[in-house]
């Protein structure tokens, strides 16, 4: 009986551990896509813009988002997505 109630309890523990790796997996996908959508607005942005100040801010948030975009790459792939 015991045996059994182990079981059971370990099944629960891999399923909610399973949906919970499922759950953090969607949420970086997400954040790669939100972080990969504003790369590509700075982009945009700093290529209409015409002041050397914005042109300076422009330069610094492209290698913002371009940190941020290779930290959750790596991040990705120690989690094994590889359906970037």
């Amino acid at each position: 009986m015991e045996l059994s109630l182990n079981k059971s309890l370990n099944n629960v523990v891999k399923t909610s551990e399973a949906k919970t790796l499922a759950n953090e997996r969607v949420i970086l996908l997400k954040e790669i896509e939100k972080v990969k959508g504003e790369l590509q607005k700075a982009y945009t942005n700093f290529d209409y813009v015409n002041d050397s100040l914005m042109v300076d801010y422009y330069t610094y948030q492209i290698k913002a988002y371009e940190t941020m975009f290779e930290f959750l790459i790596k991040k990705a792939k120690a989690m094994g997505i590889n359906e970037l």
